[in-house]
This record gives C-alpha cells, structure tokens and sequence, in this order.
C-alpha cells in the first residue's frame, strides 16, 4: 500500500466494494483490499495516478512507465501486481471496464493506460490484491485496480499546484476545478484538470544520459558513428577500414571510442517525455422516484506527448557495397531489386563515394553512420479519450436491488513522428553524382529530400451492457443468504496502423504493421454470502464468459469461494480460493508482423568462446527482430489463493495475508536477448546464416510458460489522539516475496526469480507517519525496495567477474515529506519528494540503457512542490 489506508466511516448503508457484487457494511471482507484515498494520495506528495500506483508494495514486477521513451508506448503506463503482467492486472473505474490502449506494449501486449487519469477527480483507489475472474471475468488474474470517482459535490474547489526538480527539467503546472450542485432529488458534478510538464532530458541528468554509464558492463558508445567496415565472414569483430578521425568525430558531435568514431545516444533521449493534458467529468443522478435513480457520466481527455530520441541510423542491414573488380555495386536490403553499379569505383584513384573504395578488393562492405544531418527522431503523440456512462437502480421489490447499465468508451491515439530517411531517397543520395561517401556531412538540402513524416492510427473501443441483482433470501438459523447475480454484454473492437509507406518498409529502420479485430463477449454471474453460523460467513461465486471471436478460448468458466470467520468483533480470519482466466490479446491475435530492431548480445556464441571480452561477446547494435500475431492462442489459467488474519482494537489495525498467484499458459514475446540467452529452449527462433552469424529473432507470442508467486502482505496502523497535542498516527505496509518461479516450458526447469540472476526484490514496505494539530499537518512517507540479484548475474559469476562488476542491486529508500495548513476556505500544502535525492540503484549487468530497472527506479531525484486550493 502507497500510504496509510484510510479508516472508512462504518455507515449503515450498504456498499458495494470491489472484489465483490455483494453490498456489504463492512470494507474489511475475505478479499484483501487496500483503499487509498484522496487525502492519502495528498500526504504521499503524489503527481499522478501512476505515481501513486507505482508506489504500491504489491507492484512486485515493476510499472511500465513513460520513461521509456524509445519503446512502443512512450505515452502510455500500467502496473505490475504480484510481477504477473501488466495486462493480468484488470483496471477499472467506478467498477466498470475501460479500453485497453490501442498500441501494444512491445507490439503484442495490451494494457489499460493509467497516464492519462486525472487525479484531481479520484475520491480513492480500491486495489484488490487476489485475483478475481468469477466476479470480474477476464483480465484479473494478479488483482483489480477500480478508481472511484468523485460524485455528489454541493460545492466549489478550485486548486493549483507547481513542482519542480532540484536539477532540472519536469516542471510542472497543475490546476483544477470542481463544482457541483443538487436538489432534494438531483445532483451535478462537473470537473476540468488542465496538466502540463516539461520533459525529462538526458541532458538535465547527464550522470544517466549517456551511454558510457560508468560501472555497467555493457556500456559504451553506439559504434553508429561513421565508420566504413569490411564484412568478414564466420566474425562478429568486422573490419574497420575507415573512420573520422578523433578531432573530426568530436567536431561533428560524435564519440571517438575503440578506434573508430561512434555516439552517445542516450544524451538525445528524454527519461520522461514533454505532456499535456486536459481532462472533464460530468457525473449526475436524479431520483425518478423513491425506488428508480438515473444516473450517468461522461468525460473527455485530450493529452498531448511529445518525444525525442537519436538520430537515425545507417548500417548494413540496410544497404551493402558489394566490390566486384573495378565495380562497386549497392544494394538494399529490404528491396533487393533496388540496386545500382557504380562503375569503376573501386578502380585506383576513383573518387566515386569519396574514394572510400578505391584499391579495395572484391567483398562485401558497409557503412554504419549516425544521421546527424536529420535532428532528432520525433514523435507526436495525440491521445483523446472519451467515455460515457448511463444506468438506472433502485429496487425492484422490497428486497431485491437491481442496476442496470451501458457504458461505451473510446481512445483514439494519433502519433506524427519525423526524422527518419526513406529507403528510396537514401539510395538515390548514396548513387547520385557518381556514389556519394556516406562518411562525408550531408547537406541540409538534401537531408530535408530523404526525410519522412510518418503517422500511426490507432483506435480501441469497448461497449458493456449489464444488469444486475442484489438482495437476502432464504433465511437460515446465523442469518439471511446475501446474493448478487446478473449478465453482461459486451463487445470490443480495435485497430491500429501505420501509413502504408511505413507499413511496406519504405522507412529506413523502422517496421510497420496494421492489425484491425473484434469480438464480443456475453457472461452470466452469481454470488452467494453464506452466514454457517453467527461468526462465520462462507461466500461462493462463480462466473461463465464466452468469446465470439476468432480464437480457441470458447468459453470459460470460473468459480471463487472464501470464508469470513470473526470469534470476536476485533478479529477477522480470512481464506480464499479462486480460479482465473486471461482471454487473449485482440492485438496478439489480430495483429500483422512487426519489424524491428534490438540490440543484443549473441550469448550463446560468447559463452562458447568462453572470454566476456572476445570478439563474439560485442554487442549487436541492431539485430532485425520479428513480432508476430498467433490466431491460434488459447486463454491462459490460473488460481489464486489466500490465508489472512486482521484485528482492529483501539485505533491499533493490523493484518497479515499470504497468498499465492499461479498462472499456467502463459502467452508471452520474450525479448530476442532472453530468447538468445535461453537459446536451447528457443532453437527454433533463431535464425542463423550459413557462417553462423546472427540474422534474426521471432519473438512471436505463444501459450508457452508458467509462473507461480508467493508472498506475505503485511500492515500495522496506529492512531494516537494525543489531546491538546494533536494526532498522530503512524502505519506501515509492505509485501515479502516467498516464491517467485517462472518455467519457459514444461520440460525446461524453474527458474527461480529470487534466488537466482534477473530477480526481483524479496521486499517492498511504505512505512507513513502524520502529525495534525488543528489546521496544520504533517506527513512523512518513507518507501523501501529491497536489494535483489544482478540481471546477468549468473553469467558473471560463471566468469569470473564478480569483483570487478557488483552482482547485486542495492537496495533503495526515499522519504516524501508533506506539511499543510489550512486557514478559513483555503488550503495550503508544500513538501519535498525524494528528499535525499535517492538515485537509481545500478544493475551492472544489465544489457540495455540505463542499466537500471526502470519498473522500479527513476532519475528525477529531489523534487519542491507548492499547492494552494480554495473551496466556497
């Protein structure tokens, strides 16, 4: 939990909470639930919804955050629970589904994007901590997030904040405003949040925004600098036949590095891109009558982020110089019919491609070269997201409460992005005016001829119809049977796609794909809390979902039973027990090859060569990689169980859970260095020329691996009223990882995340303390992770290196601190976060920039903030 949950006012009425169609008087229920509010989110000094949720102890695998800037969805974020994946977590508002982002994390994985949530308009964030597809269906295998918006506000709120880093960069202006109005039978809310930051660049922390990070194994200067190589058979250390010189190189705003020139691209990128965004609501409900309300929602957000990465490359997987005699001819690699002689090139004396060929013998050459001439690799992302919602309940009889509603929602993203070359204008520079030397600078003009502006669509939408019923029936000895039962209806579609220049390759380096699909969805539930005896409550659900769509899921069905046991009122002993299901993704389903690029390191021909410095163990700076759609994925499965105590006696609250998370059929892409680190299991995935050189990876998704979690969560809060002293209280919260297991195959062995390499932190723990005297208010939020094992660190050890490269991540702690004061209508609130100025902990065996878990840490460091609201 991020901070202290809040106590919850023990009404009569009867609510319904996640994790459970029943409506309930108590939160406290057989299903763990973490509750956040409003205020919390205040005292923990959190931006966003992705801050607050970052900060979660469960979040045991790591957020994907916008600080991938360079990744597939540099404008979108989601969370981890329980390290199952970020689309195994299912997200909701106000109990109801959302679309799911239209662009797939690493080109398959879809998600529910938590970047663009208002956080001014959040009443609090439920988390529900086990799975739950009986009552939720698919998706919720690792947990339910549900974030309730505000409703029912009879007054006016008007807020602004400021933040900014001590080092600069990802300044911040946020203002909102809150209004609502209501009659004995009505009531309106309207919100507005208008949010804008400053980019993060490498450039305002050069310490991390570079390539050459200092004690990381694997880092170094991109060797796309300007460099003309011989291709050497049966060899990854080709020869080097010319390059700039030192002075040159540097003047030019490269890296001279190893005896060639090379670049620094990490300086050009951005940790955090440019964003802004503009967020409304509208909530109302009317009483038709003393037994029917109507009620609805709409809202709208338009966000806007902007990204810059390095300039873009030239090397040879896009154009080889073949020297034949006195002739030198080039030719492309992704259109082979595009190829040109250049006679009498390699002749002695030519000055034909500046003379880069002359005497040379026959063989293949390239070039790699860094294409400053173009700027920067720019993106425009254009989110609009727009939902609406409407329903009726009330009851149908005395005792029988029914809802009825339909929600449809929308997000369309729009991306531009430029500086990139076409393949066609970058032959006809390379051949025009005789062949033109690919290390000499190219003109404005003519960089401004070879350049594209390329743009991606993509559209999700989701509609649900559902009605449901909720009661007490059947009266036994303990009490009445509770009980909620309906349908749900509900189709989804999608599409997302290219330009059709860039979906065809005619985009130097980048790959292009479409995918378009849709299916639809119908489920029937029931629920049933069982009073055995006084003290003891067992509750069964169950849950049937059939897709109609293209794939081998069919239908599902899943059941979920618990117990409530409370001999005294102070204590609560807990159990459940669920099953749960994924259906797969529409894009893993739907979607054309994508056509890519990573940078690995061939493992397994440098652990034969057994020396970390060889030739074979040099980084591969732009492997081609496939991603590919498989219509043929069946849902993957999983259970989920829990055993925990909770005991609640004057103002001191404690509980203790353990639960465990296995999920078999996992469908997964993993990256082409896991596939070439596990090379034995993913033979065939690789695909080798006839010297043994590497010519690319299929990372297609498939049902291929398990995982199984196990952990305790834990919390402790206090509330001291200390009188004229004012009060204090204090918490504590986090998650103890027992188990964390994941198999790539059924015949392959465990491969234990805790104890060995690529391992997460066994521990994540929040501990708050706040201090209120009448109008001021203090706060102090203290967030712990825990040391883990190195991402390689097996590897290392296996070597011999362990002294010269830690093969441990330290582990890390950053204090928040609040204060408020609060004088007539106004409040006022300011604090530090990361007060130390933590940075990220380093994993020196990490392959790819920064070399540091980005799910974890980031480089924002210490960060002022100022707010001022006024309510009338």
């Amino acid at each position: 939990m991020a901070v202290a949950e809040e106590e919850v006012s023990q009404d009569v009425e009867r609510i319904e909470v996640t994790g459970s169609r029943i409506k309930r008087t108590d939160m406290e229920t057989a299903s763990p639930l973490v509750v956040i509010s409003s205020e919390s989110i205040e005292k923990g000094g959190f931006n966003s919804v992705q801050d607050v949720l970052d900060n979660l102890s469960q979040n045991s695998g790591g957020s994907m955050s916008q600080q991938e800037v360079h990744g597939f969805t540099p404008a979108a974020s989601s969370v981890n629970l329980r390290g199952v994946g970020a689309g195994r977590v299912l997200t909701l508002i106000n109990g109801k589904r959302v679309p799911k982002y239209p662009f797939a994390a690493g080109g398959t994985d879809n998600f529910v994007d938590t970047a663009n949530m208002p956080l001014g308009a959040i009443e609090r964030i439920e988390i529900l901590t086990t799975g739950a597809s009986a009552i939720y269906g698919s998706d919720a295998m690792g947990g339910v997030i549900n974030i309730i918006l505000k409703k029912d506000v009879d007054e006016t709120t008007v807020k602004y904040r400021f933040s900014d880093t001590e080092d600069g960069g990802m300044q911040r202006n946020n203002i909102s405003f809150l209004t609502g109005t209501s009659n004995d039978t009505s009531n309106v809310t309207f919100f507005v949040e208008y949010d804008d930051r400053e980019a993060l660049k490498g450039t305002d922390r050069p310490e991390w925004g570079t390539d050459l990070i200092p004690g990381a194994a694997y880092a170094g200067y991109s060797t796309y600098g300007a460099t003309l190589y011989k291709d050497i058979p049966a060899t990854t250390n080709d020869e080097v036949l010319k390059t700039l010189s030192e002075q040159e190189c540097t003047d030019r705003g490269m890296k001279y590095h190893s005896d060639r020139c090379g670049f620094d691209r990490s300086a050009m990128r951005d940790f955090m891109p440019e964003q802004q965004r503009l967020s409304t609501m509208i909530n109302f409900t009317r009483e038709l009558n003393a037994d029917h309300q109507l009620y609805g929602r709409m809202d709208y957000t338009h966000s806007e982020v902007y990204t810059e990465i390095e300039p873009a490359t030239f090397g040879n997987n896009d154009f080889l110089f073949n020297v034949v005699g006195d002739d030198v001819i080039v030719k492309s690699q992704a259109f082979p019919d595009m190829q040109q002689t250049i006679t009498g090139a390699a002749a002695a004396g030519s000055t034909a491609f500046g003379g880069d060929f002359a005497g040379f013998d026959d063989g293949q050459y390239y070039y790699t070269r860094r294409l400053l001439e173009m700027g920067p690799r720019r993106t425009d992302f254009e989110t609009n997201n727009f939902s609406f919602l409407t329903g009726l309940e009330g009851y149908l009889t005395e005792d029988i409460e029914y809802d009825l509603s339909w929600s449809f929602a929308r997000q369309k993203v729009n991306t531009v992005s430029e500086g990139s070359p076409t393949v066609q204008g970058m032959f006809d520079y390379i051949v025009s005016d005789g062949g033109q030397s690919i290390l000499n600078e190219i003109s404005a003009e003519d960089a401004a001829a070879i350049g594209y502006q390329g743009n991606k669509r993509g559209e999700s939408t989701l509609s649900v119809i559902s009605f449901g019923i909720s009661g007490e029936a059947w009266e036994l000895p303990a009490g009445p049977i509770a009980y909620a039962a309906g349908v749900e209806y509900g189709r989804e579609w999608f599409f997302s796609a290219d330009d059709s220049f860039t979906s065809v390759g005619g985009v130097l380096g980048k790959g292009g794909s479409s995918a378009e699909g849709a299916r639809k969805q119908y489920a029937g539930y029931a629920e049933f809390a069982i009073p055995v005896i006084d003290e003891l409550v067992v509750t069964a659900a169950g849950r049937y979902d059939y897709y109609d769509d293209l794939s081998d899921v069919g239908g599902r069905f899943t059941p979920q039973v618990s117990f409530e046991y409370r001999p005294m009122d102070e204590l609560l002993l807990r159990g459940l027990f669920a099953e749960t299901f994924r259906a797969p993704d529409m894009q893993r389903l739907f979607g054309d090859p994508t056509r890519a690029y990573a940078g690995v390191v061939d493992t397994p021909r440098c652990e034969a060569s057994g020396d970390p410095d060889s030739p074979e163990c040099q980084k591969i700076d732009s492997l081609p990689i496939t991603i590919g759609a498989n219509p043929n994925l069946k849902e993957e499965t999983g259970t989920n169980w829990n055993l925990g105590v909770v005991w609640d006696y004057e103002g001191l609250n404690m509980s203790v859970d353990y639960w465990n998370v296995e999920i078999d059929d996992l469908v997964s892409d993993p990256t082409a260095q896991y596939i070439l680190d596990h090379a034995d299991v993913y033979a065939d995935k690789i695909e080798r020329d006839a010297n043994g050189q590497l010519v690319q990876v299929n990372t297609q998704a498939i049902n291929m691996s398990s995982q199984e979690t196990s952990g305790i969560d834990f919390s402790v809060s206090y509330l001291l009223e200390a009188g004229n002293l004012g009060d204090l209280k204090f918490s504590l919260d986090g998650t103890f990882l027992t188990k964390w297991e994941e198999q790539l195959t059924a015949e392959s062995d465990p491969i234990n995340k805790l104890g060995g390499e690529d391992s997460a932190p066994k521990l994540r723990a929040n501990f708050n303390t706040g201090w209120t005297y009448d109008d001021i208010g203090v706060n102090l939020l203290v967030k712990y992770i825990d040391s883990y094992h190195a991402e390689n660190k097996d590897s290392f050890l296996e070597w011999g290196i362990q002294d010269e490269y830690d093969v441990e991540v330290d582990s890390h702690v950053e204090v928040n601190l609040m204060g408020s004061y609060n004088y007539d209508a106004w409040r006022f609130t300011g604090g530090i976060n990361n007060l130390f100025d933590a940075e990220p902990e380093i994993d020196a065996t990490q392959k790819s920039w920064p070399h540091y878990n980005r799910g974890y840490y980031n480089v924002i460091g210490r960060e002022f903030y100022l707010s001022a609201e006024v309510t009338f």
